[in-house]
């Protein structure tokens, strides 16, 4: 199996399990960077790093949800 071969409601069920570790990030990026991390910090850019590829991860699922539309061909 591959991802061509995923249904859309798998697709989504996969971005609504994501959704609150990718809120968490977010928050947590925040908060660092309110306290004054520098950009440099390993563990910051470790925390924008994760962020950054559960986010795109997030949106590829969200597109693999849409039955049609953006740019894809129409999955049943």
């Amino acid at each position: 199996m591959d991802s061509t071969k995923l249904k859309p409601w798998q697709a989504k069920l996969m971005y609504t399990t994501l959704q609150p570790a990718l809120g968490y990030l977010c928050r947590l990026r925040e908060r660092m960077e309110r306290r004054g991390f520098p950009a440099n910090d390993k563990l910051f850019k470790l925390t924008v790093a994760a962020y950054n590829a559960i986010h795109s991860l997030y949106i590829e699922l969200h597109y693999m949800a849409c039955a049609s539309g953006v740019g894809r061909e129409t999955k049943r």
